[in-house]
Protein backbone atom coordinates (compact mmCIF):
# COMPACT_ATOMS: atom_id res chain seq x y z
CA UNK A 1 0.00 0.00 0.00
CA UNK A 2 1.37 3.43 -0.94
CA UNK A 3 1.73 6.37 1.41
CA UNK A 4 -1.15 8.64 0.34
CA UNK A 5 0.11 11.49 2.51
CA UNK A 6 3.05 11.92 0.17
CA UNK A 7 1.17 12.03 -3.13
CA UNK A 8 3.24 14.81 -4.70
CA UNK A 9 0.25 16.97 -5.65
CA UNK A 10 -0.17 20.73 -5.53
CA UNK A 11 -3.39 22.76 -5.71
CA UNK A 12 -2.49 25.50 -8.21
CA UNK A 13 -4.38 28.82 -8.29
CA UNK A 14 -4.08 31.44 -11.04
CA UNK A 15 -5.84 34.81 -10.91
CA UNK A 16 -5.44 36.91 -14.05
CA UNK A 17 -7.16 38.94 -16.74
CA UNK A 18 -10.10 37.18 -18.38
CA UNK A 19 -8.70 37.75 -21.86
CA UNK A 20 -5.76 35.41 -21.06
CA UNK A 21 -7.94 32.53 -19.87
CA UNK A 22 -7.58 30.35 -22.98
CA UNK A 23 -3.77 30.70 -22.99
CA UNK A 24 -3.60 29.56 -19.36
CA UNK A 25 -6.00 26.65 -19.91
CA UNK A 26 -3.86 25.42 -22.83
CA UNK A 27 -0.72 25.78 -20.71
CA UNK A 28 -2.26 23.72 -17.91
CA UNK A 29 -3.39 21.01 -20.32
CA UNK A 30 0.10 20.82 -21.82
CA UNK A 31 1.53 20.26 -18.32
CA UNK A 32 -0.87 17.46 -17.34
CA UNK A 33 -3.11 19.34 -14.90
CA UNK A 34 -6.07 17.50 -13.37
CA UNK A 35 -9.53 18.87 -12.54
CA UNK A 36 -9.06 22.26 -14.19
CA UNK A 37 -11.78 24.72 -13.22
CA UNK A 38 -12.21 28.36 -14.22
CA UNK A 39 -14.54 30.96 -12.77
CA UNK A 40 -15.06 34.53 -13.89
CA UNK A 41 -14.80 37.19 -11.24
CA UNK A 42 -15.22 40.88 -10.83
CA UNK A 43 -12.41 42.70 -9.07
CA UNK A 44 -13.17 44.82 -6.05
CA UNK A 45 -10.89 47.72 -6.98
CA UNK A 46 -12.71 50.99 -7.38
CA UNK A 47 -11.23 53.56 -9.77
CA UNK A 48 -10.40 56.55 -7.64
CA UNK A 49 -7.89 59.30 -7.12
CA UNK A 50 -6.18 57.24 -4.42
CA UNK A 51 -5.70 54.29 -6.78
CA UNK A 52 -4.35 56.61 -9.46
CA UNK A 53 -2.00 58.26 -6.97
CA UNK A 54 -0.41 54.89 -6.14
CA UNK A 55 -0.25 53.86 -9.79
CA UNK A 56 -2.79 51.05 -9.54
CA UNK A 57 -4.44 50.01 -12.75
CA UNK A 58 -8.01 49.00 -12.18
CA UNK A 59 -8.72 45.74 -14.00
CA UNK A 60 -12.04 44.39 -12.83
CA UNK A 61 -12.57 41.45 -15.21
CA UNK A 62 -10.65 38.55 -13.72
CA UNK A 63 -10.55 34.78 -14.12
CA UNK A 64 -9.78 32.37 -11.28
CA UNK A 65 -8.32 29.09 -12.51
CA UNK A 66 -7.67 26.18 -10.18
CA UNK A 67 -6.32 22.67 -10.77
CA UNK A 68 -4.22 19.86 -9.36
CA UNK A 69 -0.71 19.26 -10.68
CA UNK A 70 2.33 17.25 -9.68
CA UNK A 71 4.92 19.08 -7.55
CA UNK A 72 7.49 19.38 -10.33
CA UNK A 73 4.88 20.67 -12.79
CA UNK A 74 3.63 23.26 -10.28
CA UNK A 75 7.12 24.72 -9.92
CA UNK A 76 7.57 24.73 -13.68
CA UNK A 77 4.17 26.38 -14.31
CA UNK A 78 4.74 29.12 -11.75
CA UNK A 79 8.12 29.82 -13.32
CA UNK A 80 6.50 30.14 -16.75
CA UNK A 81 3.77 32.43 -15.43
CA UNK A 82 6.23 34.71 -13.64
CA UNK A 83 8.77 34.86 -16.45
CA UNK A 84 6.86 34.42 -19.73
CA UNK A 85 3.60 36.09 -18.66
CA UNK A 86 5.23 38.76 -16.44
CA UNK A 87 3.41 37.84 -13.23
CA UNK A 88 6.41 39.36 -11.45
CA UNK A 89 5.11 42.81 -12.51
CA UNK A 90 2.22 44.53 -10.67
CA UNK A 91 -1.31 44.15 -12.02
CA UNK A 92 -0.55 41.21 -14.34
CA UNK A 93 -1.64 38.19 -12.31
CA UNK A 94 -1.12 36.07 -9.23
CA UNK A 95 -0.21 32.40 -9.10
CA UNK A 96 0.49 30.15 -6.13
CA UNK A 97 0.26 26.51 -5.15
CA UNK A 98 -0.61 24.68 -1.95
CA UNK A 99 0.52 21.12 -1.13
CA UNK A 100 -2.30 18.60 -1.05
CA UNK A 101 -1.84 15.63 1.26
CA UNK A 102 -4.08 12.64 1.69
CA UNK A 103 -5.89 13.08 -1.62
CA UNK A 104 -6.14 10.14 -3.96
CA UNK A 105 -7.95 9.72 -7.24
Amino acid sequence: MSDIRNNGLQYLVIIAEQKKKNKFLELLNEHGAYGIESVYGHGSANPSAIAAAFGFEVEQNKVLITCLVKNTKAQELIGILYHDYNFKKPNTGIAFSIPVEGLTF
